[in-house]
């Protein structure tokens, strides 16, 4: 781990994040990223035609305010190294985030406030499919204290994700729980299910390690049915991300988790 990205509009949902991204750099000796953007209205200010300050002026304003904005929050956290970025180049929220390398993205959303939009679910959920990274996204209600009980959804067609979220994460102390979501379309025996558990326990030498399968008509509402009643800190899933057909299988469950849960969801891309 090197870099986390924090994109931020200095609001609720984006504090969170941040408040988490602290965390888990403090873990991993990673630094921050904080990165916020603005779109200078040029034709909505021409409109005005303001003659309190000139075009130039007002630009320089906006930047100046955002990199003010950055350095408070600098400030909050002392002791981690954290790089403030203005992007003032970009029409869009998620083409400016994914123009920067980073080897965690952690983003807060909040509905439909802040950014015009910007941090409304569905672009959480376009950064959860279009980034090469992991993404860990937090709600405005969302607080980040723990991480205890740990979730992975999967079907154990993809399992490398599982080794990804070790990279980062200390999963030694915490209780691992698999969980596979059953709508009644597998054609696998349940006892073939538990033993391919079983082989990935062993494979990853997975600590604290429980399984169930859970039966529910969706798999990303029966996801945040289970992780709310087993009082889970962190769900953790694969998408395909952009690839193709693929994304319409767990690549979109992965994004309505996001959108859905309260709990803060890491997605990793599993090609």
């Amino acid at each position: 781990m090197k870099t986390i990205l924090v994109p931020t509009d200095f609001h609720v949902a984006a504090e969170n994040a941040m408040a988490a991204a602290v965390k888990l750099a403090k873990n991993m000796d990673a630094k921050i990223n904080l990165m916020t953007m603005f779109k200078f209205p040029k034709f909505k200010y021409q409109l005005v035609e303001s003659v309190v300050h000139t075009e130039d002026e007002y630009y320089n304003m906006l930047k100046d305010d955002a990199a003010r904005e950055i350095e408070r929050w600098k400030e909050w956290y002392p002791d981690v190294e954290i790089e403030g970025i203005v992007k003032e180049n970009f029409d869009e929220l998620i083409p400016a985030i994914l123009s920067e390398e980073a080897d965690l993205i952690v983003m807060g959303s909040e509905g439909a406030n802040g950014w015009k939009d910007y941090f409304q679910g569905t672009n959480s959920q376009n950064v959860v499919r279009k980034a090469d990274c992991p993404v860990m996204v937090m709600k405005e209600n969302t607080a980040f204290e723990k991480i205890e009980n740990v979730l992975f959804v999967t079907d154990f067609e993809k399992t490398g994700f599982i080794e990804k979220a070790m990279d980062l994460f200390d999963l030694k102390q915490t209780k691992n729980k698999f969980v596979f979501i059953d709508t009644g379309e597998s054609t696998d025996d349940r006892s073939d299910i538990y033993d391919t558990a079983r082989d990935v326990e062993k494979l990853y030498d997975i600590q604290n390690f429980d399984f169930e399968i859970y039966r529910h008509d969706s798999v990303a509402k029966g996801t945040v049915e289970y992780a709310d009643s087993h009082d889970i800190d962190l769900i953790i899933m694969f998408t395909h991300g952009r690839k193709g057909f693929e994304r319409f299988l767990f690549g979109s469950i992965a994004e309505e988790v996001v959108n859905i849960s309260d709990i803060p969801v890491l997605s990793i891309v599993e090609n």
